[in-house]
């Protein structure tokens, strides 16, 4: 059964190479770090003056306040706002800020199209919304992306739709499947039942595969961010038993190992392709086996 990651996130690996940063995990990956330890050194204290100064920009004063009030570290963190620390040391936060969509948003939309569909339906969701669920990808996204289509019962549904992208800022639309690595469905994850519908994500190392070959500046800004947080090893393993059509193909597998290479600074050893028939060696006598098996390869 699926269920969304225990967020512990460190502030250190949020601000470096990230294009976006969740707020709310911000603040909170600052409670985190003052609770381990009360004399924070001066290039913490610097971190967590910049980026709470950058998350009360980003909220406006009286949601910081309230944060604030509430904050199981609001002295240590009073003091550090108070203490002189000299000039910025991390400008670039608050530009990268973001407001996440989090697992509640998402069931709630479930279920008010759920609502009005009276048999079983299942969907399966791709695109950013599975990772952003997992914590893996804060990048914010316009669009819930189904597998292959939207479902008629929910299409007709247009007043509720309607008001899901004027409520949420979401809307609905669907991925090819034959972008996915074979077998995904086998590998998905239960999101829930809402309704009629049955939700299902697809698997995060599904979706980092099918993004591999992309050309797209956001699809291979998810990559890069993905990669420091899965697996390599198991990220090769399901690129090459369940993505063995995108690298047999030379259009698609070109920019795979462009991007692989990018993202993990090694070349993407291609070992499970065949192997093309070896000739005899120069200077080497062909033996009459080899000599048969050469003579059957001609064409008639």
């Amino acid at each position: 059964m699926w269920s969304a990651m225990i967020m512990n996130d460190d502030p250190w690996k949020m601000i470096w190479g990230q294009p976006y940063i969740d707020a709310t995990r911000l603040a909170a990956a600052l409670e985190q770090d003052l609770t381990k330890t009360s004399h924070p050194d001066f290039r913490t204290r610097l971190l967590v003056r910049d980026a709470a100064r950058a998350v009360q920009s980003y909220w406006g004063p009286r949601k910081f306040a309230q944060w604030l009030r509430k904050s199981p570290v609001a002295q240590s963190l009073r003091t550090i706002l108070e203490e002189d620390l000299g000039e910025i040391g991390f400008p670039n936060i608050r530009s990268r800020l973001v407001t996440g969509i989090d697992a509640t948003q998402v069931k709630q939309i479930f279920t008010i199209l759920g609502r009005e569909v009276r048999d079983r339906v299942e969907v399966n969701v791709a695109g950013t919304i599975p990772t952003l669920l997992e914590g893996l990808t804060v990048r914010p996204t316009a669009d819930i992306d189904l597998v292959d289509e939207v479902p008629a019962a929910i299409r007709k549904q247009r007043a509720l739709l309607q008001r899901i992208k004027a409520e949420y800022g979401l809307t609905l639309g669907h991925v090819r499947s034959n972008w996915l690595p074979i077998h995904w469905e086998n590998r998905r994850h239960f999101l829930g039942d809402f309704g009629g519908l049955r939700v299902y994500l697809v698997d995060a190392y599904d979706i980092f595969v099918s993004k591999l070959s992309s050309k797209m500046k956001k699809h291979q800004d998810d990559l890069r961010v993905l990669a420091l947080k899965l697996d390599k090893d198991h990220a090769r393993k399901r690129l090459f038993e369940f993505g063995h059509g995108f690298l047999s193909d030379p259009r698609i597998r070109k920019p795979i190992e462009v991007n692989w290479q990018f993202l993990f600074q090694e070349p993407l050893v291609l070992e499970d392709l065949a192997k093309p028939i070896e000739k005899p060696k120069p200077g080497r006598r062909e033996s009459s086996n080899e000599k048969t098996r050469r003579h059957r390869r001609k064409p008639k």
